[in-house]
């Protein structure tokens, strides 16, 4: 009996230590597994972290790196101590987790190689960028505008030699006739719209006698230089602007250069000129046209005599009024011929581009227009 219970607690007892070692070959195979897939995402996980960060995402991979290597050591230890078979299911945990190491180092020295080739990289993605970037149209169109400007005015001060007189004749010549029809016209009605306003109200505070003072204050600061300078705007700038674009798209203004003609000196010059002398004359004859319209719609549609007009006009009326009307005229007509040839002289794009930058010098002159005619006003009448 002794001898059969021997023999079965040793078949009990192997039957136990085959079962054991069997749990920990699966244990060790499963631990091993989870063990790789937890190392796969962590380097995934890291690259990530590192690729977004740089330096300091490389501190905390080290240290995460050291972490995980002390909690497998720890892990290996308090499972050896348990039993036999859990030694050995640590040895193998061991050694999976050895291999997980092993391909995080690769991963990690690949991923450095990666993070050191980044910059290079950006330095060419930016390089191709700036070499083929190419500033927007109107940018540069300003820029070479605003040149172009400075280019005429120290011409006209420093070498005034160069300037053609013989296009400027032809250009004042043509400039005049052209606008002084619809200048007269506008001027007119203008003035009589004026009228109608002033006398209607003032006359309802007894206040006639400062009609004329009134208008011809309004008219000579005011509205005589901003309306001929927008028919100048509309009827030479866009004329000036299409003959330079399209000198410019069938290399006319190349071939002037070829020639030994510098096409500033020859086409630019003299229509800045032109129009700076030509608005001025434009003015005082407007102004003039718009008062003798007020008086003759006051005179018959509200009974005002002609002298009361002329009379405030005159007392209200100084010489520097006529000078600052001057002035502006000068001011306005060279910047809408600077406008009009900078705008030609960029054209590019054929027969469109001619189009577009018709358009875009006339508007770009109404809105210089008013920029000048607010700064101009601010300096003169800022007591």
């Amino acid at each position: 009996r002794r001898s059969g219970s021997a023999a079965c607690e040793r078949e009990t007892t192997t039957r136990t230590g085959a079962m054991a070692m069997a749990m920990a070959s699966v244990v060790a195979t499963t631990t091993g597994a989870s063990r790789r897939q937890g190392a796969r995402r962590r380097v995934t996980h890291r690259r990530l972290e590192v690729a977004r960060g740089g330096g300091r995402w490389r501190r905390v991979m080290m240290r995460a790196s050291g972490g995980d290597a002390a909690d497998d050591v720890g892990a290996s230890t308090s499972s050896s101590s348990s039993s036999s078979a859990a030694s050995a299911a640590s040895l193998v945990v061991a050694g999976a987790d050895g291999d997980g190491r092993g391909g995080k180092t690769k991963a990690t020295s690949s991923l450095w190689e990666t993070i050191d080739a980044v910059p290079e990289r950006v330095f060419a993605w930016t390089e191709k960028r700036l070499l083929t970037w190419e500033p927007p149209k109107f940018i540069w169109r300003t820029a070479a505008t605003s040149l172009l400007f400075g280019s005429v005015l120290f011409r006209m001060l420093k070498q005034p030699k160069r300037i053609n007189w013989e296009q400027t004749m032809q250009q004042i010549a043509r400039i005049g006739p052209q606008t002084l029809g619809v200048s007269l016209l506008t001027s007119s009605f203008v003035g009589m719209v004026f009228t109608i306003q002033f006398c209607k109200e003032f006359a309802k505070v007894g206040l006639k006698n400062a009609i004329g003072g009134l208008l011809g204050l309004a008219f000579a600061r005011e509205l005589t230089p901003v309306i001929c300078a927008i028919i100048l705007a509309g009827r030479i700038g866009s004329a000036i602007a299409a003959e330079l674009g399209t000198m410019q798209v069938t290399e006319q203004v190349d071939q002037l250069t070829v020639l030994g003609t510098d096409p500033i000196d020859y086409l630019v010059i003299p229509r800045v000129i032109a129009c700076a002398i030509s608005l001025p004359v434009l003015c005082i004859i407007s102004f003039a046209q718009s008062l003798a319209a007020s008086i003759l719609l006051a005179d018959l549609r509200y009974g005002v005599s002609p002298n009361v007009i002329v009379d405030s006009a005159a007392k209200y009326l100084e010489p520097s009024d006529l000078g600052i009307m001057t002035a502006k005229a000068v001011a306005f007509g060279a910047v809408i011929a600077v406008i009009s040839c900078g705008w030609g002289t960029t054209t590019t794009g054929g027969a469109k581009g001619v189009g577009e930058s018709t358009t875009a010098s006339v508007v770009i002159s109404l809105t210089a227009i008013f920029i000048v005619d607010f700064v101009l006003s601010l300096i003169f009448f800022q007591k």
